[in-house]
């Protein structure tokens, strides 16, 4: 190889170097020597020029004539360089561990193990036998597979053809479709007839909006072509299906869908009537995580969620999450926690989502509470967990009980990430101002007194190492004024004031913020101390937030709801 490479003339910067020969017999010693004299030579350009003749003056006795120059093909480079080339092409493959490398909250799973499928990237599989396992490999990582008996067909065919592709599949993720075509709404069309029908139902779309109507008539009679899915398939037969086909798999996704008056996924086919044993799903053992979106239509009751448990023995990490606030959603998961599985040590339980902005009133709920208050039954599963995760309805009577709990436990908490999103907080029943937002004085009121309990419960829960506490507004004013509260590595950003202060200062000695504000940053401040609002929000989400400044921005009839 040095033979080849063209000499550079002789100058202050430069010296010139002559070729040496190698003999065939050359010794494998002999060979790295100078495969190291060559690398040092390619990469720095610049050696000192007595070391090289040193080095030459010592291989010259044992160099003659010239080998031919070192090929070095792409099957040959270790795998690692592969690797990372499919990596650069593909993305990093993310591991299947429930918590990422630096960081504390758990994993979202939707597009984790998931990499692109396009044309040009999956035609690399044709490059070698080593790249076409090592593509096989992110392609098949995560699959998707519609939940109905011909999808289950389709895809029990597929990987029964080509059996060496199941031990890839990491990630199942199974959707069950709530609609479908009836028959014979969807005729065949030719090319020009499709088109006409494109800009006819572009025409329709601008009679609908110019005309501010909804109704089913005006577009194209959707209710007479779609209708509920009647070919789903149950989950015996999907748990039969994965533990058939992808006995290697980790991760278990099942997305039940929604609607009006959605259907429940059936787990059975046929249910004798007179039972004396309760029927069993296909046990997965290999099942780490289970994940539910759409869960009403997955579980309605405690038992439907015990009957899936027994099927994923070995679960360790749980994700349940609801399309719509539901206050039958409350009382069965209350009923579920109370009844949780001891594997499990990762929990992320999304109550209301955040597809409806309207403010989750209180007084829809009351009846809730007779029956169960969540955060009880949440709060005493807290400390058996490492890390938990919630959104929904929620108050300080969460770290209360975890507290209780951690006493009567002898290891203590096990509790090292909490994150709650906080859809509304549970108040009195005769409070008559029970809205949300950072212009809602009472709201704020009940935002502070959670995160007093928060760090009240720190120099118990001393595991605890992230602490998130945080409220989402879509339809707020100025969306980073939103309050929240987070505790990471003894470091706190959020709101603040005097009496938070003192708490950590007993609970979490340790524990300071970076930086402490006094005012919102908004608008200026009269003479008489009233805030003038001129339109101007900040840029950037605040470091601190003293908790009286949003006085000045709320609104009059939830200040004087708040003092009455």
């Amino acid at each position: 190889m040095l033979a080849d490479m063209p000499l550079a003339a002789p100058g202050p910067n430069t010296f010139s170097f002559t070729p040496l020969a190698v003999p065939k017999s050359t010794t494998p010693d002999t060979l790295l020597a100078i495969t190291s004299l060559q690398t040092a030579f390619e990469t720095h350009g610049l050696l000192d020029q007595e070391t090289v003749a040193r080095s030459s003056e010592k291989l010259a006795g044992k160099l003659q004539v010239h080998a031919p120059p070192l090929k070095i093909q792409l099957q040959n480079l270790p795998v690692e360089i592969h690797e990372a080339m499919l990596d650069h092409l593909f993305g990093v493959r993310a591991s299947t561990s429930s918590v990422a490398k630096g960081s504390h909250a758990t994993r979202g799973w939707s597009n984790v193990l998931r990499h692109p499928r396009r044309k040009q990237l999956s035609n690399l599989a044709l490059v070698s036998p080593l790249w076409r396992r090592l593509v096989q490999e992110r392609l098949y990582r995560h699959i998707k597979v519609k939940g109905t008996q011909a999808g289950l067909h389709q895809c029990g065919e597929w990987f029964l053809l080509h059996r060496h592709l199941q031990s890839y599949v990491k990630h199942i993720e199974v959707w069950v479709p709530v609609w479908e075509k009836k028959v014979g709404s969807s005729p065949a069309y030719t090319p020009a007839q499709i088109n006409a029908r494109q800009v006819q139902s572009r025409a329709i779309v601008t009679t609908i909006v110019t005309a501010n109507t909804t109704s089913f008539e005006e577009t194209n009679n959707i209710s007479l072509v779609y209708q509920l899915a009647s070919h789903n398939a149950t989950m015996d037969e999907i748990f039969a299906c994965v533990k058939c086909l992808f006995p290697h798999s980790c991760i278990l996704t099942l997305e039940g869908g929604h609607c009006k008056k959605p259907p429940m996924i059936q787990l059975f086919r046929n249910s004798p009537p007179h039972a004396t044993e309760p029927q069993k799903l296909p046990v997965l053992s290999n099942i780490r995580t289970l994940v539910m979106k759409g869960a009403w239509n997955i579980i309605r009751e405690q038992k439907h969620f015990q009957t899936l448990a027994a099927a994923v023995p070995n679960v360790r990490e749980w994700h349940c999450s609801f399309a719509k606030p539901k206050s039958k959603s409350y009382i069965m998961m209350s009923k579920i926690l109370q009844h949780i599985p001891p594997t499990l040590t990762h929990v992320n339980i999304c109550l209301e989502s955040f597809y409806d902005k309207a403010a989750s009133s209180a007084h829809m709920w009351n009846k809730v509470y007779p029956a169960r208050h969540i955060c009880h039954d949440l709060g005493a599963i807290a400390p058996q967990l490492e890390s938990l995760t919630y959104t929904g309805r929620i108050c300080g009577c969460f770290f209360s009980q975890a507290c209780r709990t951690t006493e009567q436990l002898r290891g203590g908490s096990k509790l090292k990430s909490l994150d709650i999103v906080v859809k509304n907080s549970c108040r009195r029943k005769l409070n008559w101002n029970d809205g949300t937002g950072i212009c809602n004085w009472t709201f704020i009121q009940a935002f502070q007194a959670l995160v007093l309990a928060g760090g009240k419960s720190l120099d118990v829960l001393t595991a605890l190492k992230h602490l998130r506490i945080r409220f989402i507004d879509l339809d707020s004013p100025c969306a980073l004024l939103n309050p929240y509260f987070q505790l990471t590595n003894d470091q706190c950003t959020g709101i603040w004031n005097e009496e938070i202060l003192g708490i950590l200062l007993r609970t979490r000695p340790g524990a300071q913020y970076v930086q402490l504000n006094d005012d919102l940053g908004i608008g200026s401040l009269t003479k008489e101390g009233l805030r003038v609002l001129d339109g101007s929000w900040p840029k950037q989400r605040p470091l601190s937030i003293k908790i009286d400044s949003y006085a000045s921005i709320a609104e009059p009839s939830s200040l004087v709801g708040a003092f009455l």
